[in-house]
Protein backbone atom coordinates (compact mmCIF):
# COMPACT_ATOMS: atom_id res chain seq x y z
CA UNK A 1 0.00 0.00 0.00
CA UNK A 2 1.38 3.52 -1.09
CA UNK A 3 1.66 5.55 1.78
CA UNK A 4 -0.21 8.76 2.06
CA UNK A 5 0.97 12.21 0.85
CA UNK A 6 0.62 15.15 1.90
CA UNK A 7 0.44 18.35 -0.33
CA UNK A 8 2.48 21.59 1.84
CA UNK A 9 0.48 25.53 0.74
CA UNK A 10 1.77 28.41 1.99
CA UNK A 11 -0.66 30.02 4.55
CA UNK A 12 1.37 33.14 4.97
CA UNK A 13 -0.53 35.75 4.27
CA UNK A 14 1.40 39.26 3.84
CA UNK A 15 0.09 42.07 5.36
CA UNK A 16 -0.43 45.59 2.90
CA UNK A 17 2.24 48.67 3.02
CA UNK A 18 0.82 51.74 4.10
CA UNK A 19 -1.23 53.31 1.11
CA UNK A 20 0.46 55.47 -1.75
CA UNK A 21 -0.34 58.90 -2.39
CA UNK A 22 -2.53 57.90 -5.32
CA UNK A 23 -3.92 55.57 -3.22
CA UNK A 24 -4.51 58.02 -0.52
CA UNK A 25 -6.44 60.06 -3.16
CA UNK A 26 -8.46 57.83 -4.29
CA UNK A 27 -9.31 57.01 -0.66
CA UNK A 28 -10.38 60.07 -0.11
CA UNK A 29 -12.78 60.45 -3.04
CA UNK A 30 -14.19 56.81 -1.59
CA UNK A 31 -15.10 58.53 1.86
CA UNK A 32 -17.06 61.05 0.56
CA UNK A 33 -18.85 59.46 -1.74
CA UNK A 34 -20.10 57.41 1.20
CA UNK A 35 -21.74 60.47 2.83
CA UNK A 36 -24.93 61.41 1.92
CA UNK A 37 -25.95 65.50 1.47
CA UNK A 38 -28.93 67.67 1.58
CA UNK A 39 -30.45 70.85 1.93
CA UNK A 40 -33.04 70.47 4.12
CA UNK A 41 -30.71 68.37 6.74
CA UNK A 42 -32.69 64.88 5.77
CA UNK A 43 -30.94 62.53 5.20
CA UNK A 44 -31.79 59.20 3.00
CA UNK A 45 -29.04 57.01 2.59
CA UNK A 46 -28.73 53.26 2.01
CA UNK A 47 -26.84 51.05 4.19
CA UNK A 48 -23.88 52.18 2.30
CA UNK A 49 -23.79 55.72 3.20
CA UNK A 50 -24.50 58.13 6.21
CA UNK A 51 -25.54 61.30 6.60
CA UNK A 52 -22.52 63.39 7.80
CA UNK A 53 -24.04 64.77 11.19
CA UNK A 54 -25.15 61.35 11.99
CA UNK A 55 -23.38 58.57 14.06
CA UNK A 56 -22.55 55.15 13.28
CA UNK A 57 -24.46 51.50 14.42
CA UNK A 58 -24.55 52.11 18.16
CA UNK A 59 -25.27 49.07 20.78
CA UNK A 60 -25.52 50.29 24.30
CA UNK A 61 -25.93 47.70 27.00
CA UNK A 62 -25.23 47.49 30.43
CA UNK A 63 -24.73 44.70 33.52
CA UNK A 64 -23.09 42.65 31.22
CA UNK A 65 -20.16 41.30 33.47
CA UNK A 66 -21.45 39.22 36.36
CA UNK A 67 -18.53 39.49 38.57
CA UNK A 68 -18.39 43.69 39.10
CA UNK A 69 -19.89 46.12 40.67
CA UNK A 70 -21.32 47.63 37.11
CA UNK A 71 -20.51 46.57 33.72
CA UNK A 72 -21.07 47.93 29.99
CA UNK A 73 -20.46 47.09 26.35
CA UNK A 74 -20.72 49.59 23.72
CA UNK A 75 -20.23 48.75 20.04
CA UNK A 76 -20.07 52.58 18.41
CA UNK A 77 -19.60 51.37 14.58
CA UNK A 78 -16.73 48.47 14.29
CA UNK A 79 -15.85 49.78 17.39
CA UNK A 80 -16.62 47.94 20.31
CA UNK A 81 -15.59 48.36 24.11
CA UNK A 82 -16.60 46.61 27.40
CA UNK A 83 -16.46 48.02 31.01
CA UNK A 84 -16.19 47.26 34.18
CA UNK A 85 -15.99 49.08 37.64
CA UNK A 86 -15.14 47.57 40.68
CA UNK A 87 -15.83 49.85 44.10
CA UNK A 88 -16.12 51.52 45.78
CA UNK A 89 -14.14 49.82 48.52
CA UNK A 90 -11.83 51.36 51.00
CA UNK A 91 -8.90 52.56 49.79
CA UNK A 92 -5.32 51.65 51.42
CA UNK A 93 -3.64 54.50 52.91
CA UNK A 94 -0.60 54.83 50.66
CA UNK A 95 -3.65 55.95 48.29
CA UNK A 96 -5.13 58.45 50.18
CA UNK A 97 -1.63 60.57 51.56
CA UNK A 98 -0.39 62.46 49.09
CA UNK A 99 3.24 63.29 48.42
CA UNK A 100 3.83 65.58 51.25
CA UNK A 101 3.73 65.18 54.74
CA UNK A 102 0.47 65.85 56.31
CA UNK A 103 -0.97 65.90 52.62
CA UNK A 104 -3.86 63.15 53.04
CA UNK A 105 -7.28 62.88 50.84
CA UNK A 106 -10.32 63.11 52.83
CA UNK A 107 -12.35 62.64 49.22
CA UNK A 108 -12.31 59.15 47.07
CA UNK A 109 -9.95 58.06 44.52
CA UNK A 110 -10.86 57.18 41.05
CA UNK A 111 -8.55 54.91 39.00
CA UNK A 112 -8.90 54.85 35.10
CA UNK A 113 -7.55 52.20 33.00
CA UNK A 114 -7.76 51.28 28.92
CA UNK A 115 -6.23 48.45 27.19
CA UNK A 116 -6.21 47.05 23.80
CA UNK A 117 -7.41 43.55 24.14
CA UNK A 118 -4.43 40.90 22.95
CA UNK A 119 -5.39 40.35 19.00
CA UNK A 120 -7.86 43.41 18.86
CA UNK A 121 -9.36 43.83 15.45
CA UNK A 122 -7.73 46.48 13.53
CA UNK A 123 -8.02 47.06 9.66
CA UNK A 124 -4.52 45.73 7.93
CA UNK A 125 -3.30 48.86 7.18
CA UNK A 126 -3.44 50.11 10.23
CA UNK A 127 -1.58 46.78 11.24
CA UNK A 128 0.63 46.69 8.55
CA UNK A 129 1.52 50.30 10.01
CA UNK A 130 1.80 49.21 13.78
CA UNK A 131 3.93 46.47 12.16
CA UNK A 132 6.72 48.98 10.67
CA UNK A 133 6.72 51.10 13.51
CA UNK A 134 7.40 48.20 16.16
CA UNK A 135 10.23 47.22 13.97
CA UNK A 136 11.67 50.77 14.09
CA UNK A 137 11.42 50.90 18.51
CA UNK A 138 12.29 47.34 18.40
CA UNK A 139 16.03 48.89 17.67
CA UNK A 140 15.84 51.95 19.55
CA UNK A 141 14.48 50.64 22.89
CA UNK A 142 15.45 47.23 22.51
CA UNK A 143 11.52 46.25 22.38
CA UNK A 144 10.22 47.31 25.24
CA UNK A 145 6.62 48.33 26.00
CA UNK A 146 3.29 47.14 25.07
CA UNK A 147 2.88 44.55 27.00
CA UNK A 148 2.55 40.18 25.71
CA UNK A 149 2.18 40.73 22.15
CA UNK A 150 1.42 44.47 21.58
CA UNK A 151 3.76 47.18 19.99
CA UNK A 152 5.14 50.01 21.65
CA UNK A 153 2.74 52.35 19.68
CA UNK A 154 -0.12 50.63 21.07
CA UNK A 155 0.93 50.91 25.00
CA UNK A 156 1.35 54.82 24.32
CA UNK A 157 -1.99 54.94 22.72
CA UNK A 158 -3.49 52.48 25.98
CA UNK A 159 -1.54 55.44 28.31
CA UNK A 160 -3.22 58.50 26.54
CA UNK A 161 -6.45 56.69 26.28
CA UNK A 162 -6.37 55.94 30.30
CA UNK A 163 -5.43 59.89 30.54
CA UNK A 164 -8.45 60.68 28.32
CA UNK A 165 -10.92 59.24 29.78
CA UNK A 166 -10.08 60.13 33.80
CA UNK A 167 -9.68 63.74 32.31
CA UNK A 168 -13.47 63.50 31.02
CA UNK A 169 -14.90 61.10 33.71
CA UNK A 170 -13.33 62.10 36.79
CA UNK A 171 -15.53 65.93 36.44
CA UNK A 172 -18.72 64.06 36.63
CA UNK A 173 -18.25 61.81 39.80
CA UNK A 174 -18.74 62.65 43.69
CA UNK A 175 -15.78 61.49 45.13
CA UNK A 176 -16.22 63.92 47.71
CA UNK A 177 -19.42 61.13 48.80
CA UNK A 178 -16.92 58.58 48.58
CA UNK A 179 -14.71 59.57 51.61
CA UNK A 180 -11.52 57.12 51.88
CA UNK A 181 -12.75 54.62 48.83
CA UNK A 182 -11.61 54.10 45.00
CA UNK A 183 -13.59 53.11 42.69
CA UNK A 184 -11.47 51.20 39.99
CA UNK A 185 -12.53 51.41 36.04
CA UNK A 186 -11.35 49.00 33.24
CA UNK A 187 -12.05 49.77 29.92
CA UNK A 188 -11.42 46.92 27.43
CA UNK A 189 -10.74 47.90 23.34
CA UNK A 190 -11.82 44.54 22.00
CA UNK A 191 -12.04 46.11 18.18
CA UNK A 192 -10.83 49.29 17.19
CA UNK A 193 -12.40 50.96 14.28
CA UNK A 194 -12.23 55.00 15.43
CA UNK A 195 -13.84 56.76 17.92
CA UNK A 196 -12.06 54.44 21.06
CA UNK A 197 -12.54 57.55 23.53
CA UNK A 198 -16.20 58.45 23.05
CA UNK A 199 -16.62 54.32 23.03
CA UNK A 200 -14.74 54.00 26.02
CA UNK A 201 -16.36 57.48 27.59
CA UNK A 202 -19.79 56.23 27.16
CA UNK A 203 -19.48 52.46 28.27
CA UNK A 204 -17.49 54.09 31.25
CA UNK A 205 -20.82 56.77 32.23
CA UNK A 206 -22.89 53.35 31.92
CA UNK A 207 -21.02 51.48 34.37
CA UNK A 208 -20.67 53.48 36.55
CA UNK A 209 -24.78 53.93 36.99
CA UNK A 210 -25.22 50.56 36.38
CA UNK A 211 -22.49 50.61 40.00
CA UNK A 212 -24.87 53.19 41.61
CA UNK A 213 -21.96 55.55 41.48
CA UNK A 214 -23.29 59.01 42.79
CA UNK A 215 -22.59 61.53 39.16
CA UNK A 216 -23.39 64.84 38.34
CA UNK A 217 -24.54 63.91 34.61
CA UNK A 218 -23.84 61.14 32.47
CA UNK A 219 -21.16 62.00 30.52
CA UNK A 220 -20.98 62.12 26.61
CA UNK A 221 -18.28 62.14 24.13
CA UNK A 222 -17.93 62.95 20.33
CA UNK A 223 -15.61 63.61 17.47
CA UNK A 224 -15.91 64.62 14.52
CA UNK A 225 -13.07 65.02 11.25
CA UNK A 226 -12.68 67.47 8.71
CA UNK A 227 -12.09 65.91 5.30
CA UNK A 228 -10.47 68.55 2.85
CA UNK A 229 -12.29 67.22 -0.62
CA UNK A 230 -10.11 66.82 -3.85
CA UNK A 231 -9.77 70.21 -5.51
CA UNK A 232 -10.99 72.57 -2.29
CA UNK A 233 -7.78 72.93 -1.04
CA UNK A 234 -6.04 70.60 1.48
CA UNK A 235 -2.65 70.21 3.16
CA UNK A 236 -0.60 73.18 2.18
CA UNK A 237 -3.08 74.52 -0.16
CA UNK A 238 -5.59 74.56 2.52
CA UNK A 239 -3.48 77.64 4.00
CA UNK A 240 -4.69 79.91 1.06
CA UNK A 241 -8.38 78.34 0.17
CA UNK A 242 -11.55 79.28 1.96
CA UNK A 243 -13.39 76.37 0.88
CA UNK A 244 -15.21 74.68 3.77
CA UNK A 245 -14.43 71.55 4.73
CA UNK A 246 -16.44 68.49 4.59
CA UNK A 247 -17.11 67.65 8.58
CA UNK A 248 -18.23 64.37 9.64
CA UNK A 249 -19.69 63.18 13.13
CA UNK A 250 -18.25 59.56 14.49
CA UNK A 251 -14.96 58.96 12.03
CA UNK A 252 -14.36 55.88 11.28
CA UNK A 253 -10.58 55.17 11.73
CA UNK A 254 -10.23 55.35 7.64
CA UNK A 255 -11.90 58.43 7.50
CA UNK A 256 -9.62 59.65 10.46
CA UNK A 257 -6.58 58.98 8.82
CA UNK A 258 -7.68 60.78 5.97
CA UNK A 259 -8.62 64.03 7.88
CA UNK A 260 -6.57 67.00 8.38
CA UNK A 261 -7.98 68.02 11.81
CA UNK A 262 -10.10 66.23 14.17
CA UNK A 263 -12.09 67.49 17.69
CA UNK A 264 -13.10 65.47 20.06
CA UNK A 265 -15.23 66.44 23.06
CA UNK A 266 -16.78 65.45 26.18
CA UNK A 267 -19.70 67.58 28.30
CA UNK A 268 -21.72 67.25 30.86
CA UNK A 269 -24.96 67.62 28.42
CA UNK A 270 -27.67 68.78 31.49
CA UNK A 271 -25.15 71.33 32.76
CA UNK A 272 -23.44 72.03 29.26
CA UNK A 273 -19.79 71.74 30.71
CA UNK A 274 -17.24 70.50 28.74
CA UNK A 275 -14.83 68.14 30.44
CA UNK A 276 -12.62 67.48 27.83
CA UNK A 277 -11.43 69.17 24.33
CA UNK A 278 -8.86 68.50 22.29
CA UNK A 279 -8.13 69.08 18.56
CA UNK A 280 -5.39 67.68 16.01
CA UNK A 281 -4.16 69.20 12.69
CA UNK A 282 -4.86 72.90 11.75
CA UNK A 283 -8.35 74.38 11.30
CA UNK A 284 -9.74 77.74 11.36
CA UNK A 285 -11.75 79.49 13.53
CA UNK A 286 -14.64 78.78 11.23
CA UNK A 287 -14.33 75.06 10.77
CA UNK A 288 -13.11 74.29 14.29
CA UNK A 289 -16.53 76.17 15.90
CA UNK A 290 -18.37 73.63 13.07
CA UNK A 291 -16.44 71.07 14.46
CA UNK A 292 -17.36 71.58 18.04
CA UNK A 293 -20.85 72.29 17.70
CA UNK A 294 -21.46 69.12 15.27
CA UNK A 295 -19.46 67.52 18.51
CA UNK A 296 -22.21 69.03 20.99
CA UNK A 297 -25.17 67.87 18.73
CA UNK A 298 -23.33 64.14 18.89
CA UNK A 299 -23.12 64.70 22.52
CA UNK A 300 -26.65 65.18 22.83
CA UNK A 301 -27.76 62.28 20.77
CA UNK A 302 -25.46 59.80 22.89
CA UNK A 303 -27.15 61.51 26.13
CA UNK A 304 -30.10 59.95 24.72
CA UNK A 305 -29.50 56.91 24.04
CA UNK A 306 -27.41 55.99 27.64
CA UNK A 307 -30.41 57.88 29.41
CA UNK A 308 -32.89 54.95 27.43
CA UNK A 309 -30.14 52.00 28.10
CA UNK A 310 -30.08 52.70 31.90
CA UNK A 311 -33.56 52.50 32.13
CA UNK A 312 -34.20 49.95 29.64
CA UNK A 313 -30.70 47.85 29.84
CA UNK A 314 -30.32 47.94 25.84
CA UNK A 315 -30.16 50.66 23.47
CA UNK A 316 -29.79 49.53 19.69
CA UNK A 317 -30.04 51.55 16.07
CA UNK A 318 -29.21 53.97 13.98
CA UNK A 319 -28.61 57.43 15.10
Amino acid sequence: MAPATASLSNCFTPLPLPPTVEAASFAVERALSRLVRSTDGSCDGDGDTRCPRSLRRLLLCKGVLSSSDGSALVELGQTKVICSVRGPRPAGASSLSGGGAGDFQEGGILRCEVRFAHGFGVRPETAAAACHSSIDSAHTSGGAGGGPGQTAAVAEDEVELSRQLYDAIVPAVRLEELRKSAVDLYCSVLQADGSVLPACVAAASIALADASIEMDDLITCCGAAAIAEKGKGGGEDREDSLAPLALLADPSEEETTLAVGTVTLAMLPNFREVTMWEMTGRLSQADSTAAIELCRDGCATMHRLMRKCIVEGVTEGMV
